[in-house]
């Protein structure tokens, strides 16, 4: 059974003492490769229906550890959960507003992003107009043992909103299909905006796809990458805006980089020179690689690929960074003469502005078992075929 099929009267369900206990069993075992068996023994004390409810929120359970502080404690739904921010996502969300006393939390699901900004904020409404959603919510604050929460199962569209600031978290699923354009999104744009003329300081999850030409010219734009991989947009509304035109922060560590304009500083172009970098998604996605070029006093392949190269490494939180062993035009037989030379074992293939197939290509290769680690980068270079020998700097 799956968990689009909880109700209500399962919700109640599993916050019995009878299902908690069951629950608890379960962490113990492998739903996934002993789901026969389980429902088995479970059948002897509990509907069928009730089996799955309990198996899902156990398959479900394992999945919320990075999402949930106490994820044995809360209960689940598969999409909800799929959506929920992440820990540090969350916590992240909830520091923008340690200045307020009263945040909103509209579309707040099971309540990810509500329990870190209950721990940050003194008062907390979560707003959420689904009301399976909002009986997990209400569950998942009591088994956190948090008070300053409200909870309103409403559409907060329409809702007088008595706080100073909001955070919003649009459903970004129409009819099962994702949807990247702000006016697509659940709320749309426009419903946004609008709320805005009451509660003027917003903060606005968004798809990290976002396209920059939507962005409303009073909204400031932060794009946050985690672990190096490229997670959400925000847009800043009112007083949580900063004073940047562009922004990109990495977590963990909350490194910034951000630009007071639009007017980047003009790059060299040219060959790689002694290093190559390849800036964060983040900064990629904020269009920042002009700026950080200078900071790092980098040049370019090509005007319109993120890659920086320099004569001298300076170490960045907001670039990786590769030693150059070679490189020349796109060549197949050149490349593995290289290799070969170099005794090369694990070639990881990168590419920017290259039609290749890196599966298929990298098949090709000629490689020597155990030999080093290297990176092969297969880009353009003034308006040509290019190819870069790397191996990373740790």
């Amino acid at each position: 059974m799956a968990d689009r099929d909880l109700t209500l009267e399962g919700v109640a369900f599993l916050k019995t003492t009878p299902a908690q206990e069951a629950l608890a069993w379960l962490h113990t075992q492998d739903p996934e490769k002993d789901h026969l068996a389980l429902v088995e023994q479970l059948r002897q004390r509990f509907s069928l229906t009730e089996s799955g409810w309990l198996l899902d929120q156990a398959r479900l359970r394992a999945k919320a550890a990075d999402k949930f502080a106490q994820p044995l404690s809360c209960l689940y739904l598969e999409e909800a959960l799929q959506q929920a921010s992440s820990l540090p996502l969350a916590q992240f969300h909830a520091q923008q507003f340690t200045d307020y006393d009263s945040v909103a939390d509209l579309g707040a699901g099971i309540g990810a992003d509500t329990l870190a900004l209950a721990n940050t904020v003194e008062r907390v409404i979560a707003v959420e107009k689904d009301p399976i959603r909002a009986a997990l919510l209400r569950h998942n604050l009591h088994a956190c043992d948090v008070k300053n929460v409200t909870v309103l199962v409403e559409d907060w569209t329409n809702l007088p909103l008595p706080v100073q600031a909001a955070f919003i978290d649009p459903a970004r699923r129409v009819e099962g299909r994702r949807v990247f354009s702000l006016h697509a999104m659940q709320p749309p744009l426009a419903t946004i905006l609008s709320l805005q003329q009451r509660v003027p300081d917003l903060l606005v999850k968004a798809a990290p796809g976002v396209n920059h030409a939507e962005i409303p010219a009073n909204a400031e734009v932060e794009f946050v990458s985690l672990n190096g991989e490229l997670k959400e947009a925000l847009l800043r509304f009112g007083g949580l805006r900063r004073g940047y035109a562009r922004c990109a922060t990495l977590l963990p560590g909350g490194h910034q980089l951000s630009t007071p304009d639009n007017d980047d500083p003009p790059l060299p172009i040219g060959e790689a020179r002694a290093y190559l970098y390849e800036p964060d998604p983040a900064v990629i996605r904020a269009q920042l690689v002009r700026p950080l070029g200078a900071q790092l006093h980098a040049a370019m392949l090509s005007t319109d690929i993120a890659y920086l190269t320099a004569d001298h490494i300076i170490e960045t939180p907001f670039a990786r960074s590769w030693r150059v062993l070679r490189q020349a035009s796109f060549h197949l037989k050149t490349l593995n003469h290289w290799l070969r030379e170099i005794e090369a074992g694990e070639v990881i293939i990168k590419k920017r502005g290259s039609p290749i197939d890196p599966d298929t290509f990298g098949k090709r290769l000629k490689t020597t078992p155990g030999g080093r680690k290297v990176t092969v980068f297969f880009t353009r270079c003034q308006d040509q075929p290019w190819m870069v020998l790397g191996e990373e700097i740790d």
